[in-house]
């Protein structure tokens, strides 16, 4: 489990969750209650998880978005796309899992996307946040340029359950959108390497579809009055106003 979503439910992180190895290795969904609501939070591995290929998280991500927008026409609240503050160096990998990333959400759903930066609570040189800052500036102005301009925005999360909360309540929970990777495979039908993710993920790695790391999370909702569903990818969430409806499922 992140540290992101550990600071929305209150469980217990992982082996590792704060360090610089990628431990989220498969979909996981989390439930829980905040005030009278309902959510679920799914999370996902990164496209360059440390110990799995871009192709296999791709696969997996593909598979619970086609099977659940099938099933369900099930859209998202919002997708949360999150990067250490502290990391100094942008590697070919990293820019590449991003536009996989960007090209998987597509223009239509960008406004529901929060690309958020972590560990703002570790300034580097033990004072102020001045190398952080200009960290940030060049990630807006350069790699995360594109999906800005389609109405993505920026968000900084401060290590507490106020700061995590913050950014979901900012998503609101009336608005929704389905993703593009979710549009194309079932609405098109379209093949995997048909679809934008699939054609800039075979760009990169042609011969595998792809390998590498990331921290990619995701956000959904269903319609307010949930009787209880199944999921398996992506962080989701839920509500239900007048608390627990039906029984709640989780699996993967």
């Amino acid at each position: 489990m992140s540290n992101f979503i550990n600071a929305l439910t209150g469980m217990g992180p992982e082996d590792g969750a704060h360090g610089y190895v990628s431990c989220t290795a498969n979909v996981i969904a989390y439930p829980c209650y905040y005030g009278a609501r309902r959510y679920i939070f799914v999370d996902t591995p990164g496209f360059n998880a440390t110990y799995t290929s871009q192709k296999a998280v791709f696969e997996k991500i593909a598979k619970w978005l086609s099977a659940t927008y099938l099933e369900r026409k099930l859209q998202f609240n919002g997708v949360i796309y999150t990067r250490r503050i502290t990391e100094t160096h942008r590697s070919r990998s990293e820019r590449s899992s991003f536009q996989i990333c960007a090209n998987l959400i597509g223009n239509e759903a960008a406004h529901r996307v929060r690309l958020v930066t972590t560990m703002w609570d570790d300034p580097q040189d033990g004072s102020n946040f001045s190398a952080e800052e200009n960290r940030e500036s060049k990630l807006k102005e350069e790699q995360w340029r594109s999906l800005i301009n389609e109405g993505a925005t920026c968000e900084r999360f401060l290590n507490t359950p106020v700061s995590a909360w913050d950014i979901v309540h900012g998503l609101g929970v009336d608005r929704k959108a389905s993703l593009l990777l979710q549009r194309e495979l079932v609405d098109m039908g379209k093949s995997l390497k048909q679809t934008s993710a699939g054609m800039r993920l075979h760009q990169e790695s042609p011969t595998s579809l792809g390998s590498g790391k990331k921290t990619f999370w995701t956000l959904m909702r269903q319609k307010p009055f949930l009787h209880g569903y199944s999921t398996w990818g992506f962080r989701v969430v839920a509500n239900s106003r007048g608390g627990r409806q039906g029984s709640d499922e989780a699996s993967s």
